[in-house]
């Protein structure tokens, strides 16, 4: 780099527009690798029901997570359908006026807003896999799968694979996350009118979702 010192005005501002030129230009291109890497990402953890995935590369890594924020836009009407008793005991009311949910009450609300639950019986369910476990198994199952993506696969593994193979349960996986979300629904809402209760309660929250990536490396790392 020529000594600043002795570069002309026009000179300085020649430099400076190529670097912000060349600036601008590369960070089109790293939103853009980005936008790729988060949209592979996404799609993994639609497959996989997790919020949260990593690529790795000999030069770092990149850590690409969703997550999903809870508004009630109308407390009082949630209040009044999921029952003051649940409400008082799973919804904090702080003084400014914010509020901090019970985290299964919270995933409850959530399964609702985005539709992510079924009423099957899990049971049932696991009668009907194509790896049918016998009554032993079943009974470990319906104690253990919690619809956390990566603890049930280990579970579902460790009780139902053989040892040194890993088939493939995605399906079963996901299935067991709404069936789990379901469970968690019906334990807070009266079965009385609940598909109205759920319709009502969808009209008074929101959950939004958002996206984020991390790009990590060894600063001091040179550039070859």
């Amino acid at each position: 780099m020529e000594d600043i010192k002795k570069m002309t005005e026009g000179g300085l501002v020649s430099a400076c527009v190529q670097l912000d030129r060349a600036q601008k230009e590369g960070r089109a291109a790293l939103n853009r690798y980005k936008a790729e890497l988060q949209a592979r990402g996404l799609a993994l953890m639609e497959d996989h029901n997790v919020k949260y995935v990593k690529f790795y590369s000999a030069e770092g890594s990149a850590a690409i997570m969703d997550s999903m924020s809870l508004d009630i836009l109308n407390p009082d009407r949630l209040k009044e359908l999921v029952g003051g008793g649940v409400y008082s005991m799973k919804v904090k009311e702080e003084t400014k006026t914010t509020y901090k949910y019970d985290s299964k009450f919270e995933r409850a609300l959530k399964a609702i807003f985005t539709g992510d639950y079924s009423f099957d019986n899990l049971e049932d369910f696991l009668g009907e896999m194509s790896i049918k476990p016998d009554d032993k198994q079943k009974k470990l199952l319906l104690k253990k799968l919690k619809g956390d993506y990566e603890k049930d696969k280990e579970t579902l593994l460790s009780v139902l694979a053989p040892e040194g193979e890993e088939p493939d349960l995605e399906v079963e996986l996901w299935y067991i996350y709404r069936i789990k979300n379901g469970e968690l629904i019906r334990a807070f809402l009266s079965e009385e009118m609940l598909d109205k209760t759920i319709a009502d309660i969808r009209k008074c929250i929101l959950v939004e979702t958002k996206t984020s990536i991390t790009i990590d490396y060894d600063t001091d790392k040179e550039e070859p």
